[in-house]
Formats: C-alpha cells, structure tokens, sequence
C-alpha cells in the first residue's frame, strides 16, 4: 500500500519563493486593524419654534404574546427628544390590569408614558401633547388613539414622572408575520416661554383683543357663547375668496364694526376654529372637525388648512369611516386623502366583509357611496380585490357611522 500511494500522481507543488529576512520581519510586524469609529453621536435640532417639532418614536416589543405572559411589567428602551438646548428623556411602559383574583390580565394592556429625565438651562412650564398608536399589520396602517395633553414643569432633573396611559386592546391584525407588535408614539412639546413673541402667539392675542376689531361674525351662537368679531385685513391677506364675503355693515353700539361675515349654518365651534387658522395656523381641536373644516378650507382656498386637515383624516381612518372619508376626499378635490383611503382599503378582509356581507350595520355607508358616486364606489372595490358590486338587495338594514 505504501509503494503504491508512492507512483499516485500528486499535483506538483509550486516552488517556494526564498522569503528575504526584511519580508521576514515586516511579516512580524503585521497587525488587526484599528477601529477608527469612537465615541457616540446623538441628535439634536434648532428650530425657530419647538412646537411645530412633532416627535414621532416607534416601539417593536418581539414575539408578543410570549413576552408578555413571562413577564409583569416591560419598559422600552429610553428614548431622547431633544430641541433648542433642551433634552427630554422618555420611555414607554407596559402595565397590567388584575382581575378580581388577583390575575393578570393581558388584554387590554396599559400603556404609559413616562418622563425620565430633563436637561435644561432654562426651567419653565411646558405642555406635552402626546397621542398612542398600533401598527395594524395587515392594512399597514397606524391605529391611532385620541391626542392627549398634560402641563409639565421642566427642570434639570432625573425623577421619573408619569405623564399618562391610554387601555389598548392588542387584535390579531396587529401582530405581523414575526408574531412582533409596534406601539407608537408621538409627542409634541410647547413651551410657554419660549413662543411668548413668536408670530402665532401675537396672532393668537390679536385675536383675542376686541379693541380694534371692525368685523361681526354671524353664525350659530348659543345662549352662553360669546359673538365671534374680526379683522377685516387679516381675512383679506388670508382669503380673497373670504374677504369678498364681507359685506358693510354698521352697530350703533360699536362704531368700530363696518363689515360682516355670515355663516348662518356653521356652528360657533367650527367657525371659530376656521378664524383661529386665519390667524394663527394652527387649530386647536383638528381632531373634531377635520371633517367639517376640509370642506370649508377647499372653499375658501386656504391650502395649509387643507394639508393639516388631510393629515387628521389619514391618521384617524378605520374600516367603519374610511368610505365616509373616501366621499368626503373626492367631493373636496383632495387626492392625497383620497389615495390614502383607497390604500387603507386594500388587503383588508374587515372592509371587504362590510362592503359584501348582507345585513351587516356597516354596508349602508358603502350603499350610499354606490348610489352617490357609483365611479368612486367601483374604484374603491378594485382596491378591496373586487371589481363588481354585491349590494343589490334593496332592504338591506344597517346604521350610517361617521
């Protein structure tokens, strides 16, 4: 056996280059290299006025419904929001609920914010407007809850403070292909001091000054709600389609009012939120009357009215309202809505089984966009995966839902 493995063609090896002692010893001296990247980077932005900053934090908590049923509590890892000099830190908490024994339950859970530290030069009030989401893995679309505000002293300090919690039941479309689920967060901080002299809070007075104020406002008023005057200019700079609504007008009580703006059919809350755009771009209960102020900011052509008001829509759309708002985007004109809706539309079974189930409370709504805007309705199925319409037995019963 040996002989032969010794007459075996092997692969001739290849000569040997004599190595000369320098490479001999620069082989020596041969080392890893270097990491070059040190130390850390964070972030942190300069801008005019910190309450136009929208923080927007995002938490994925891994194999869901196994973490939660090994553990009592969870905390996410501690988060940075920080502007013009001032750092806040933050972190999202889940707790929950005991049932009568004593149990844990996991369904609704309790998720909280917390402010876990502050780092300012300046100490001073602030108010916080935070608002909770979940990821609806199957629509790939944020469920965001109600937008909540607190006022919060802020100082140098690494206390830890509930801000506040929201209950929020976790469905199956809310956890995705890796059995993960997404809780967002977003958060906005006003300071007080700070935007004491910005333009929209001297608006804002403006606004709320009598002395010079030349317009009456005519709209809905209860007994207990003051009548509404304004600045002629202002509504003129803002609106020509406003300003041309203006007609002369006298009070013999206030020699100051020459003009008057009627809106017989508008509420007091809406139109006074309409003027607090004029004045100050900003509108403080967006979330009430998007619906109502969309049509009027098309109206009126106010474009920064309209954006603020698509972006509400989008953020609250659900399978019971999206045909409502698919309506209400087409009547308006206003495509980035209305191609926001028709996405939320589609891979969705919910609003598939509401436009075909037959005798579900939510078909009427898909009912009505049939007959009032039957094109709308066809485009709106293509989406959902179906290209004809199933609706066909007239006495089908249901609810209207905004």
């Amino acid at each position: 056996m040996v002989n032969l493995l010794k007459i075996m063609p092997t692969k001739p090896k290849s000569p040997k280059s004599p190595k000369s002692p320098k490479s001999v010893k620069q082989h020596h001296k041969v080392k890893e290299p270097e990491d070059i990247e040190v130390g850390s980077i964070h972030e942190e932005m300069e801008v005019p006025v910190a309450s136009e900053v929208v923080f927007r934090k995002i938490w994925t908590i891994e194999k869901f419904h196994k973490t939660i049923s090994k553990r009592d509590l969870l905390d996410s890892p501690v988060f940075r929001c920080s502007v013009n000099g001032m750092a806040t830190f933050w972190n999202i908490s889940v707790r929950f609920w005991k049932g009568s024994g004593g149990k844990k339950i996991t369904n609704p859970l309790v998720i909280c914010l917390n402010l876990t530290g502050c780092e300012t030069e300046e100490t001073g009030q602030a108010r916080v407007r935070f608002q909770f989401g979940v990821w609806d893995a199957r629509i790939r679309h944020w469920e965001c809850c109600p937008i909540s505000s607190v006022v919060l002293n802020l100082q140098n300090s690494r206390e830890l403070i509930s801000v506040g919690y929201k209950s929020l039941g976790i469905l199956d479309r809310h956890i995705d292909s890796s059995k993960d689920v997404q809780i967002m967060v977003k958060l906005q901080i006003i300071q007080s001091d700070e935007e004491v002299h910005s333009l929209s809070q001297d608006m804002a007075r403006l606004m709320s000054a009598d002395v010079t104020k030349d317009t009456v406002v005519d709209c809905m008023c209860g007994q207990e709600e003051t009548p509404i005057r304004a600045h002629s200019w202002i509504i003129k700079c803002r609106s020509t389609k406003l300003g041309n609504r203006l007609l002369q007008h006298s009070d013999e009580k206030n020699t100051n009012i020459r003009y008057k703006l009627e809106f017989p059919d508008l509420s007091h809350g809406l139109v006074s939120e309409l003027l607090r755009y004029v004045y100050t771009d900003k509108v403080d209960n967006v979330e009430k009357y998007s619906h109502k102020l969309l049509p009027l900011s098309t109206r009126f052509q106010l474009p920064g009215l309209t954006a603020l008001c698509e972006r509400s829509l989008i953020e609250s759309l659900t399978p019971t309202n999206v045909p409502n708002i698919l309506l209400l985007a087409d009547q308006c004109g206003c495509d980035n809505l209305r191609k926001a809706a028709l996405h939320y539309c589609e891979k969705s079974e919910e609003i598939k089984d509401s436009v075909h189930q037959v005798g579900g409370g939510k078909t009427l709504a898909w009912r009505v966009m049939e007959m009032v805007n039957p094109d709308l309705f066809l485009e709106a199925c293509e989406s959902i995966g179906s290209s004809s319409s199933n609706l066909d037995s007239p006495g089908t019963p249901g609810s209207w839902s905004d």
